[in-house]
């Protein structure tokens, strides 16, 4: 029995039920692994060998402590505030909301919490103005996808697990600069698209509930020290991140800035599950040879010159029926770790093809059938006072669409120009 194959089709046989019966890929991910992995002849402990705790951890960590600052107000006093700053230059509150939102992103939550959460102000914000929401939430949204690959993020933590398990190490910082660049590059984009210079100085915008400055709790203000403390000990003292943040995060609850039950409940645990599940899945379709053949298959149509828009391309298609953090990352990168090993480009077109790997698979995030895309249609529809909601609503589907398909394309330009080669 040619064991390869039948492992690569029980992977995409995961990820369409997933998407068909719209329920969680990982769970799928993990009842599917005994079937295949027993099939294979593999033993209980080696199909579980694909659940990585350290990761587990890291994240259930990293989510819980934001999770708390999420809770008590903290996290959306931040971005308040900072929309604040922008005063009667209303034209920078969309450059405010991508920098805040890419902070936020970067330190921790990543881009599915802090997306959602920032989406929303984004969009409030927008209506309190007069101004367009898109822009507005698309700015939050490109950021949260944007700064979300990081040494302190569920996202970038993954992908640094992978690439060391693929015998490359110390590839994060470049990969993450790589990514931002693009978020940088699609808000240009956005910026000169939906006009921004033509956001009315003096809007009423930044009055109301929006720029009230509503004093900062004592809660607050000890989430606010506890946040910088996790970063600090994990960016300067190389503390572990998840071990970190569950000691500030303890910390934080014996000293009652949160009530415990209502941060639990913000970890996603349905993501959680998706990316240990599909981890899992993973390892027994790499120990029955299933990337190396998809990587045979793709080492056929590529070169060096080509490798990048082929990768840009075909990560941008799986995005759009997938999630980038749960499937795309764990299924590209150990296949890239191949590709690379082939081509003999190095640890240098390892950075480059998965910076391009990544940003093709956020750029087609927009489209209203993946999550990103998904938040920013209901943040809108929540926020209008359309007469007419259902024809509105169509009309920026269609719109989230083509920006997706828009972003891709610009993205395969972009990696076949080699813009993600420039940062090794």
């Amino acid at each position: 029995m040619n064991y390869e194959v039948l492992s690569v089709v029980f992977l995409f046989a995961v990820v369409a039920l997933g998407f068909w019966r719209k329920c969680n890929i990982g769970i799928l991910a993990v009842g599917f692994s005994l079937i295949i992995g027993k099939i294979g002849g593999m033993s209980n402990s080696q199909i579980l060998g694909g659940f990585d705790a350290k990761l587990f951890i890291t994240l259930v960590g990293v989510t819980f402590l934001f999770g708390i600052a999420q809770s008590n107000g903290t996290l959306e006093l931040i971005a308040k505030r900072a929309v604040g700053l922008a005063g009667n230059r209303t034209y920078l509150v969309p450059v405010i909301l991508f920098l805040v939102t890419g902070l936020l992103s970067a330190i921790g939550p990543g881009n599915i919490p802090v997306g959602a959460l920032m989406t929303v102000v984004a969009v409030t914000i927008a209506v309190e103005m007069g101004e367009n929401p898109l822009l507005f939430a698309l700015a939050a949204k490109v950021a949260a996808n944007g700064f979300t690959i990081t040494p302190l993020a569920p996202a970038g933590v993954l992908t640094m697990s992978l690439a060391e398990t693929a015998g490359y190490t110390n590839i994060i910082m470049p990969v993450m600069l790589n990514v931002m660049l693009w978020a940088v590059i699609m808000m240009i984009g956005f910026s000169i698209h939906y006009k921004i210079y033509r956001i009315k100085p003096g809007a009423v915008a930044v009055g109301g509930a929006i720029s009230e400055k509503k004093p900062v709790t004592r809660d607050q203000w000890i989430t606010i020290i506890g946040m910088c403390v996790m970063v600090y000990l994990v960016m300067f003292r190389r503390l572990d991140v998840g071990l970190t943040s569950f000691f500030v995060a303890a910390v934080l609850i014996l000293l009652g800035v949160a009530k415990e039950k209502q941060a639990l409940a913000k970890i996603p645990w349905g993501t959680l599950l998706l990316i240990c599940g599909v981890g899992v899945l993973m390892n027994v379709v790499i120990e029955m040879g299933g990337i190396d053949l998809i990587s045979e298959a793709l080492l056929a149509i590529m070169t060096p010159a080509t490798a990048a828009p082929i990768i840009a391309f075909i990560s941008s298609i799986l995005s759009f029926f997938s999630s980038t953090t749960g499937v795309v990352i764990p299924t590209m990168v150990p296949t890239i770790g191949t590709i690379v090993d082939s081509l003999g480009t190095g640890s240098a077109g390892f950075i480059s093809l998965t910076s391009v790997m990544i940003s093709s698979s956020l750029s087609s995030a927009f489209s209203p059938a993946s999550t990103g895309g998904g938040l920013i249609l209901a943040a809108y529809m929540a926020a209008s006072n359309s007469e007419n909601k259902e024809q509105e609503q169509q009309k920026l589907f269609g719109r989230l669409f083509m920006i997706a398909i828009a972003c891709v394309i610009a993205n395969i330009i972009l990696s076949a120009v080699g813009v993600y080669g420039i940062i090794k």
